[in-house]
């Protein structure tokens, strides 16, 4: 590699620590083609992380119909968003970098903070309003956004359970980000279906609910609202709404998540106790937090379905 510049690998996925796992995953690559080429990239090259923000539904074959009505061409596959974006990137570029700043991107020493506002402000509001949205009968944020009740908890969790576990940078507001949001959710245009939001649950509920319940329980502070993410999120995953119909339940666990939600669907205590002993989602420590599991309990009782 002698002579070779080095130069940076800029991720743009939507995964925490992109930067960290794409340099781990080429460097073990290269190392296995050739060690020195793998060392090289290992001491040369930049790998910044990105925190990447912007809702895009799944597109739909009406998606594909409208844009042939505007533009007379046939898109197979057309990407639906909202008009909203936000980059925020780690200032980590070993041979330079475009002023990405004077076009909106928000440059940091440690994406980590943002990664933790995404996730949990908004990743969380979005499974709680799919989760307890589909359960009554919503089939969009928007329409779960504007659910009275669905409307309070989510503005209420973000404010009193959520923000305050956030340790952002200075000059960070996170209650405009809040509002914003919220605002986002309620797009009417954007189609973005509950069903949609509430797949591979269990990949998503630690990241998404479970640390900043965590967060909570070490701070001494109550976790009522975030609760009622979770107690959804086992609601929907027994697999039967309130009308005793089918719910496709797309989860890499899908069957195991079924069948306790067969196991006991006539009591919520042993019903919770179940899903919670699931170490591969709660991990060992919320297992046996009994106010955890009381707290949780109690919000699954107050689940309510269509009305």
């Amino acid at each position: 590699m002698d002579g070779t510049p080095c130069f940076t690998v800029l991720s743009c996925d939507n995964l925490p620590e992109n930067g960290q796992t794409t340099r781990g995953a080429v460097v073990e690559l290269a190392q296995l083609q050739d060690a020195s080429l793998g060392d090289w990239i290992e001491q040369e090259v930049s790998f910044p992380s990105t925190m990447v923000d912007r809702i895009v539904p799944a597109s739909t074959p009406e998606d594909a119909q409208m844009v042939a009505a505007l533009t007379g061409l046939e898109d197979a596959a057309p990407v639906v968003t909202e008009p909203f974006v936000q980059w925020v990137v780690e200032d980590n570029f070993c041979a330079g970098r475009p002023a990405f700043e004077t076009v909106g991107v928000t440059m940091v020493d440690d994406v980590a903070p943002f990664e933790s506002m995404k996730l949990r402000m908004l990743n969380g509001s979005h499974s709680t309003l799919a989760y307890l949205g589909y359960l009554r009968g919503h089939q969009t944020v928007a329409d779960a956004i504007a659910d009275p009740e669905l409307g309070a908890l989510i503005h209420d969790m973000m404010t009193l359970e959520i923000i305050p576990t956030l340790n952002m940078p200075e000059g960070t507001d996170l209650f405009a980000y809040r509002d914003a949001l919220i605002e986002r959710f309620r797009n009417t245009a954007l189609k973005h279906r509950t069903w949609q939001i509430a797949m591979d649950g269990s990949q998503k509920l630690p990241q998404r609910l479970l640390d900043t319940i965590r967060g909570r329980i070490a701070a001494g502070k109550p976790f009522d609202r975030l609760a009622c993410g979770v107690a959804g999120w086992m609601r929907y995953v027994t697999g039967t709404d309130f009308s005793g119909n089918t719910i496709d339940v797309r989860d890499p666990m899908a069957e195991t998540l079924r069948r306790i939600g067969e196991k006991y669907s006539s009591d919520a205590n042993e019903l919770v106790k179940a899903y919670t002993g699931i170490e591969a989602i709660f991990g060992k420590g919320l297992v046996s937090n009994e106010d955890f599991i009381g707290i949780v309990t109690s919000a699954y009782r107050s689940i309510k379905g269509p009305a």
